[in-house]
């Protein structure tokens, strides 16, 4: 599978190149092979569709990714298997890049003859989608802020004393309706 995984652009045919496959996570995580780390939680195969085609000088490269990575909550610090996807499009050319910013100014420049390793290119794309704080859900309840206990699994028997609150005085009002 190695071999997929890695190609050079200037022996790119005509007709480009495309892929739909599934990364093992023993394969995606793989320290061996590639420069970009991998991160650590990933819980199942990555799925990749993709494509990279020539056009004049340039070269673009095109997929949809999708995977689940072991993540924390940051309310209720229960570890959950996170969904992740993501959509990319990179241009690349030949070349060294150029002193003025005139030429190619969103594309990677690749000294011939263009060698790509596309788990890298995909370690990347998930590294861009990381998210720095994520929640196991939109319900979650977090946890008790006296004793700690989650409560998504147990109420607690904590005595909730909010007098001090700013709103507690709120509590006495009463409507007429």
């Amino acid at each position: 599978m190695y071999q997929q995984l890695s190609f050079r652009l200037q022996e790119l045919s005509p007709q480009g190149r495309q892929w739909d496959m599934v990364i093992p996570e023993s394969l995606f995580c793989d320290t061996g092979f590639g420069e970009v780390d991998a991160p650590a939680s990933l819980c199942e195969s990555v799925r990749w569709k993709g494509s990279v085609v020539a056009r004049e000088s340039l070269f673009r490269l095109q997929g949809l990714w999708s995977t689940a990575l072991l993540r924390y909550c940051v309310r209720c610090n229960s570890e959950f298997p996170l969904h992740m996807e993501g959509d990319f499009s990179r241009w690349f050319q030949l070349g060294i890049e150029p002193d003025s910013d005139d030429d190619c100014v969103e594309c990677d420049y690749i000294a011939p003859p263009g060698s790509v390793n596309l788990l890298d290119i995909l370690r990347e794309e998930l590294w861009l989608a990381w998210k720095p704080v994520v929640v196991c859900s939109e319900a979650c309840r977090g946890l008790c802020q006296q004793c700690g206990e989650n409560l998504n699994r147990h109420e607690c028997k904590c005595v909730q004393h909010d007098d001090d609150h700013p709103f507690a005085a709120l509590r006495n009002i009463r409507f007429n309706s």
